[in-house]
C-alpha cells in the first residue's frame, strides 16, 4: 500500500509501529531514531521486502528521501538534513549514518538473527494476543496502554482485509516472556473496556482447534447430506415398490374395551354382527381391548356402536364394555398397518405351481394369507389374531 507521498512498509500499514507521536519520547530527536530503530528492527526488517530490494542496490544503505516515503516518519519529520542530525545525535546499536549523511542503513556491527522457524517460536512466546479495543481506537492509544507492563518491541493492529479497519484485537511483542506474561496476567482494563488476553501461542492453539472443529463440521455436514440423499434415494424406490393405499370409507373402525379375558374373535363378532356388518376383528389373546372394523358407508362403527347400546349398555358376560370410534391419527394407524398386513400377506401368497402357496403347495388356494382363523379352540393363541371377513379374504 503507497500514499501520495511515497512507498510506505506493508508492516506499517498492518500496524507494526512503535513510536509513540503523541510525545511521550524525550524530543523529537529520540522518536525519530526509535521509528528508525523500528523499521529497520528485529522483527519489520526480515519481512519489509520493500526495504530488503532496496538494500541490494547499495550495500545496505537506504537514501534518507525514501525513508521519509514511509507515512510514520513523514509525520514526524519531513527533513533529510534534520533526520540525519538526529541520527547522529542520539546513539544507537540498530541504525548508522553514512558519512555524507544522506543514507541509513542496519548497524553492520549488529546483524540479524537468523530468520529461522526457531526464532519465529521465540517471537511467538513473548507475544500477547489483545482483544476488546474499540474500532477507533489508534495505534498511539494501544501502545500507551502496552508499554505500562513492559518494553514493546512490537505492535500488530488485526484490520479487515478487504476493508483495512481495525479489528479491535492486536498482537503485542515484549522484550521478554516476563513482561509478555505480566500484560496477560493483568486485569488492568483500557479505559472501561476489559480486554481479552491471552499468550499468542495460546491463540493459534485455539484458532487450529477451532478450524479443525469447523472442518469436521464441515466434513459431517457434507457426510449427513450424502445420509440424507442416499436415505430419500431409498425411501422413493421403497415408495414405488410398496403397494398404493386403499381408499377407505371413514368411522368405519370402533375400539371397545372392558372386554372378559376369556374373550375370543369369534365371541366378539357374534356380539356385534347383529349391530351392523362386522369385517375385521383385532384381538390379542387375553387383552381387554379389540378393535372392529365394519363394512358399508362412511360412520358404520358408529352407527352400529349406538344401535347396541339402544335400550341398555352392551355387555359381553358381566363386563360392561366401552366403545369409541378411531378418528384422525388412530384412525391413520389403524388403515396404515392394515395394508402393510394385507402387502405382506399377498407377497407370502405368491409362488409358482407346486410351490410354497401355490396350487398342491402348502396352504393351497384355501389358505387365506397365513392367517389362521381363532375361534377359541385348544390349539393355542398366537399373540395377534385377526379374522378376516369372507368378504375381504
Amino acid at each position: 500500500m503507497r500514499d501520495a507521498g511515497g512507498k510506505i512498509s506493508i508492516y506499517e500499514f498492518l500496524g507494526y509501529n512503535m513510536v509513540e507521536i503523541s510525545g511521550q519520547e524525550n524530543g523529537v530527536n529520540e522518536q525519530i531514531v526509535h521509528q528508525l530503530e523500528y523499521y529497520f528492527g528485529n522483527i519489520n526488517l526480515p519481512r519489509d521486502k520493500f526495504l530488503q530490494d532496496k538494500m541490494k542496490a547499495d550495500d545496505g544503505w537506504i537514501p534518507i528521501p525514501v525513508m521519509i516515503t514511509f507515512n510514520r516518519l513523514k509525520l514526524l519529520c519531513d527533513d533529510p538534513e534534520k533526520i540525519a542530525d538526529a541520527v547522529a545525535a542520539v546513539p544507537s546499536d540498530i541504525i548508522q549514518l553514512s558519512e555524507d549523511k544522506k543514507r541509513i542503513r542496519r548497524n553492520i556491527s549488529n546483524s540479524l538473527p537468523e530468520n529461522s522457524l526457531e526464532y519465529w517460536q521465540k517471537i511467538k512466546n513473548r507475544t500477547v494476543y489483545m482483544k476488546g479495543f474499540p474500532v477507533d481506537t489508534n495505534l498511539d492509544e494501544i501502545m500507551k496502554f502496552a508499554s505500562q507492563f513492559g518494553n514493546t518491541e512490537n505492535v500488530l493492529m488485526r484490520r479487515i482485509k478487504t476493508e483495512r479497519t481495525f479489528k479491535g484485537s492486536c498482537f503485542v511483542t515484549y522484550k521478554t516472556r516476563e513482561e509478555a506474561e505480566i500484560a496477560q496476567k493483568s486485569d488492568v482494563k483500557f479505559g472501561e473496556v476489559e480486554l481479552t488476553k491471552m499468550m499468542q501461542e495460546d491463540y493459534w492453539t485455539m484458532k487450529q482447534k477451532e478450524t479443525k472443529e469447523a472442518k469436521a463440521a464441515a466434513q459431517a455436514a457434507k457426510r449427513a447430506k450424502a445420509d440424507e440423499e442416499s436415505n430419500h434415494k431409498v425411501f422413493q424406490q421403497a415408495v414405488k415398490k410398496a403397494p398404493k393405499p386403499v381408499h377407505f370409507e371413514k368411522g368405519l373402525v370402533l375400539a371397545i374395551s372392558n372386554l372378559p379375558e376369556e374373550t375370543t374373535i369369534s365371541k366378539i363378532k357374534d356380539l356385534l354382527a347383529s349391530f351392523g356388518p362386522v369385517g375385521y376383528v383385532v384381538h390379542e389373546a387375553g387383552s381387554k381391548e379389540a378393535q372392529i372394523r365394519f363394512h358399508g358407508e362412511a360412520d358404520g362403527a358408529k352407527k352400529a356402536w349406538e344401535k347396541a347400546n339402544e335400550s341398555s349398555k352392551l355387555k359381553m358376560g358381566e363386563n360392561e364394555l366401552e366403545g369409541r370410534v378411531l378418528e384422525g391419527d388412530e384412525e391413520e394407524k389403524y388403515w396404515s398397518d392394515f395394508n402393510e398386513q394385507k402387502a405382506r400377506r399377498n407377497e407370502s401368497s405368491r409362488g409358482g405351481r407346486g410351490g410354497r402357496g401355490g396350487r398342491g403347495g402348502r396352504g393351497g388356494k384355501n389358505f387365506r394369507g397365513g392367517k389362521r382363523r381363532n375361534d377359541g379352540g385348544d390349539g393355542g393363541h398366537p399373540k395377534k389374531k385377526i379374522f378376516v371377513d369372507e368378504k375381504e379374504g
